[in-house]
């Protein structure tokens, strides 16, 4: 799964709409450098996370929320300029930071047995990245339709090393404990509500091997958050994102911020936790 419309998008701060691009795979990034979040940016109230209103409301309704979300991606053609939101031309790049994120942080091939790619689509990042880095990978996506063009995308002799493909909502995805070496979760947690993200996340820690990592590279707003009613996703800032992580009782071992994006886009960051 990767996002949508940035003029339907709402915001609890100041941001202007120039500050948006469309959003998929998540949504293709943003760049900002200065991080101007603050303690106004999290709500303290157990079931959410960001302060807007609006989002709670969009949130409470989940088959709603789900369903719109769904909806959308069945819309999307399964190429990887769909999956990008017409930003393929940013996929070398993209690739390319992460494989040299991921080398420096799992140098062991003993922790590179299997990884799972949540929001997987047709497999660009499973192709691209995630088969060159470990021994098996399994595919979790909403749509079926994006996951059955996968072979074809991948390749016939690379796609025998995919063993399972999930076709779930990560809201609702449980994985065997003690199982994968990493979750990696690219531009599709905007996809979650505050209390599903948590608790995915609890339910993922519980299926990592020992040395294994969650890794979440995503957009993240400047401050607030920024909610897309079209295709039910939220764009959160660093502060809300670490407050979920902790809320979760996971641990933050790493983040980094993605270089190389075109400037307009948002900032985009890695998040490593156990």
């Amino acid at each position: 799964m990767e996002n949508s419309d940035p003029n339907s998008t709402t915001s609890e701060d100041s941001t202007t709409l120039s500050d948006l691009v469309e959003r998929k795979e998540g949504t293709p990034p943003a760049a900002r450098e200065g991080d101007q979040s603050t303690t106004g940016d999290v709500e303290k109230e157990d079931e959410f996370v960001v302060r807007s209103e609006s989002a709670k409301e969009l949130m409470r309704d989940r088959e709603t929320w789900y369903g719109t979300s769904y909806n959308y991606w069945t819309t999307v053609p399964s190429t990887v300029d769909g999956m990008l939101g017409g930003y393929e031309h940013i996929t070398h790049v993209d690739l390319a930071g992460s494989a040299e994120f991921l080398a420096k942080l799992l140098p062991d091939p003993a922790n590179r047995t299997l990884a799972i790619d949540c929001g997987a689509g047709i497999g660009r990042i499973t192709k691209g990245l995630l088969l060159n880095c470990f021994e098996r990978v399994e595919m979790l996506d909403t749509c079926q339709e994006h996951l059955d063009s996968a072979e074809k995308f991948i390749g016939e002799e690379l796609f025998q090393r995919v063993t399972a493909q999930h076709c779930v909502g990560l809201q609702d995805f449980k994985p065997e404990p003690n199982k994968y070496d990493m979750f990696w979760l690219q531009w599709v947690i905007i996809y979650l509500s505050d209390t599903d993200f948590i608790t995915m996340l609890q339910r993922f820690k519980a299926g990592l091997r020992e040395g294994g990592y969650i890794l979440i590279k995503d957009n993240v707003t400047k401050s607030g958050s920024m909610v897309d009613s079209d295709d039910s996703s939220i764009t959160r800032s660093d502060l809300q994102l670490k407050q979920i992580f902790s809320r979760a009782g996971c641990q933050l071992v790493k983040e980094q911020v993605q270089r190389h994006f075109p400037r307009e886009l948002f900032k985009v960051k890695y998040y490593v936790l156990q």
